[in-house]
């Protein structure tokens, strides 16, 4: 699509009394380079790179309200609104923001009952003492004057936020926070005031906290009150679409409130994967914006991943504005790039809620290694002469390794002894709901295409061809291949690696199949056995780990298992695979219990994968400079890869030889 296509996307929006640039929302995403409970440059520079990018306005991930919502009474890994210490770095948040053309908005929160991470040493709070399905101890039921503290510390908060220059404030009310437990009859059991008793009584808390910011800050002519609301928690008997259209009239009769943002679900299960449609929210959104009208500015989000996406849900009349997430995590430079009529260069949101929403330390993407690491990177790779590189390995990292060299400016060829590009990268996509992640091999096809990459499929890459190229650098991608199972007795049945399944792609031999993981609990051996079920398998799945799918993040995992279990899938944990007789299969407990055996005609193994990593040496004896990036180093997942292959280029000159 063109720019033009675009049109009404990039045109300037609203926001209640604010005017962005465009219709595009940066929806609030913690960070996690904050410390000490104060925002420090790298999350500036991360803040400020999204702005530069073009996005109309950016909601910033959320600051708690008060210590009560720590994990820790001397934990300080959340931003906190309400301390002084921090107001500084707040306003220097805000200028960074400011500077690169963005609105700033600051999201603000308590997480009640909800525990982020580790024990906490705190009794966590909550409207009635019942427990979350995600932790394990059930909370302190507060009191009234309990909540009228929690009043007062979000309205110090909010005038603390408009003190440091935000243009406006957000109230978290959605998935299942503290707010959100006050709203929904699932958590809320009170029989008082603030109790479920009537629509008016279960939104009182959070009327009140916004009748106590309106009084700290006013209705200014510059500044927006919104709040997030889950438009349906999907969880059972938490809060419907229509509970919270009817929610979203009362605010909007109380007139305190300029926008509404809508989102879909709870904590942990709020970012979408793959399985779900791009734009699937438009709906659910759609009826909650029929119920306010105009009245207020809405924000629709939940899987926004390209320009194209985002201007048809626009132009369905659900939303008034289009938040986007992760896809910003990915590609900073996202509006610009739409705005330029240049929108199939946008490195694309994969969905695999995978490295960005896992990761310790920081926020870090999969497949844009710079995010996180703008300050550590700023500079990395100036003053190094442009010169040849030769990349050997056509996956994920030889591609981006190719793509970022020549980027900056360095002549580029790319050596695949396979006909196509892609690697692993094309066996992942071809499993059951991931196709989207071949999106990532065309963006960098398609780069290397826009760079002039000399690239060379079907080719096996030689010494000799190698040394001809007379590289200065030869990054070396070659990547892994399937280790063989090692299987005791005398099979008379297949035996395949999960890796040699997946690739195969081979109608399954019979009726029934033993698929067992290592314990490694990844995408590949569920993606296995998905596969199989998918054929009309009987399938067991055996891991010598308690759990099934122990390392899928949990947003997918909640949906895989619901596909494996309704496809017949059983599990059998504590298992691992003892010897194959014929068709017979023992199977060994892991804690000591007796074991059994099954009868079946194939068997897939999680057997790992061996480096290919031979070629290296041979170069590195040529005398050429050679960087081994990837699995060729030790198999890993993508992010990995990518990484290295950044730093191979981007700090060449940092690196011992």
């Amino acid at each position: 699509m063109t720019a033009a296509a675009y049109d009404e996307l990039l045109s300037p929006g609203r926001i209640g009394p604010l005017r962005p640039r465009n219709h595009l929302v940066m929806l609030p995403m913690g960070t996690r380079l904050p410390r000490g409970g104060v925002i420090e440059e790298r999350d500036l520079a991360w803040h400020r790179e999204r702005a530069a990018g073009g996005v109309g306005a950016i909601i910033t991930g959320a600051t708690i309200v008060a210590a009560t919502s720590k994990v820790r009474s001397d934990d300080a890994g959340l931003i906190e609104a309400y301390e002084e210490t921090g107001q500084e770095w707040q306003k220097r948040r805000v200028d960074a923001i400011h500077d690169g053309g963005a609105l700033a908005i600051g999201q603000i929160l308590h997480l009640g009952r909800e525990l982020t991470g580790g024990q906490s040493d705190r009794a966590l709070l909550s409207p009635s003492a019942v427990r979350s399905p995600r932790d394990w101890d059930p909370p302190h039921e507060l009191s009234g004057a309990e909540i009228e503290e929690l009043v007062a510390a979000f309205a110090r908060s909010a005038r603390m936020q408009r003190e440091a220059g935000y243009d406006g404030v957000e109230i978290h009310g959605a998935h299942g926070y503290l707010v959100a437990q006050f709203l929904s009859r699932a958590t809320n059991r009170r029989e008082d005031e603030y109790g479920c008793g009537s629509d008016e009584d279960r939104l009182r808390f959070l009327t009140e906290v916004l009748a106590a910011i309106r009084a700290e800050v006013g209705s200014p002519d510059d500044f927006a009150l919104g709040v997030r609301l889950s438009a349906d928690e999907e969880v059972p008997g938490g809060i419907t679409t229509a509970e919270t259209a009817q929610m979203a009239r009362q605010l909007v009769a109380s007139g305190l409130i300029d926008y509404l943002s809508l989102t879909i679900g709870m904590r942990g299960a709020y970012v979408k994967d793959t399985t779900y449609e791009a734009g699937f929210s438009a709906a659910r959104v759609g009826e909650v914006k029929a119920a306010v009208g105009d009245a207020v500015t809405v924000i629709g989000a939940s899987r926004i991943p390209t320009p194209k996406v985002a201007a048809e849900f626009l132009a369905t009349g659900a939303a008034d504005m289009v938040g986007i997430g992760r896809a910003l995590i990915a590609d900073p430079q996202w509006p610009q790039k739409a705005a330029a009529g240049e929108a199939e260069r946008i490195r694309p949101c994969v969905a695999f809620v995978q490295d960005c929403r896992i990761s310790q330390g920081g926020v870090i993407c999969g497949v844009n290694a710079d995010a996180g690491r703008e300050v550590e990177w700023e500079a990395a790779g100036e003053g190094v002469p442009a010169g040849r590189v030769t990349v050997i390995g056509g996956g994920p990292a030889g591609l981006e390794a190719a793509r970022v060299a020549a980027e900056r400016g360095h002549t580029v060829t790319l050596f695949e002894e396979a006909a196509q590009l892609g690697g692993q990268w094309r066996t992942a996509a071809a499993s059951p709901g991931r196709s989207d992640l071949l999106s990532f091999i065309s963006y960098l096809e398609s780069e290397l295409t826009a760079r002039r990459v000399d690239v060379r499929t079907g080719v096996d890459a030689t010494a000799a061809a190698v040394v001809a190229e007379a590289p200065d650098l030869v990054v070396l991608a070659t990547g892994s291949t399937a280790a063989t199972p090692a299987v005791e007795g005398s099979p008379g049945i297949p035996v395949l690696s999960v890796r040699e399944h997946l690739e195969a792609s081979l109608p399954a031999p019979g009726k029934r199949a033993l698929v067992v993981d290592d314990g490694s609990g990844f995408w590949p051996t569920c993606s296995s056995a998905e596969l199989l079920a998918g054929e009309g398998v009987d399938v067991c799945l055996a891991t010598p780990a308690s759990l099934v799918a122990a390392n899928i993040p949990h947003e997918s995992a909640s949906l895989l298992h619901q596909r494996l279990r309704s496809s017949g899938v059983s599990y059998l944990p504590f298992t691992r695979l003892g010897c194959v007789d014929g068709n017979r299969v023992s199977l060994l407990d892991t804690a000591g219990a007796a074991s059994s055996e099954l009868e079946v005609d194939l068997v897939v193994v999680q057997a790992g994968s061996v480096v290919r990593d031979e070629l290296g040496s041979d170069l590195r004896a040529s005398g050429l400079e050679v960087r081994a990036i990837g699995d060729c180093v030790a198999p890993r997942r993508i992010g990995a890869a990518i990484y290295e292959a950044n730093k191979a280029i981007r700090l060449r000159h940092q690196l011992a030889t």
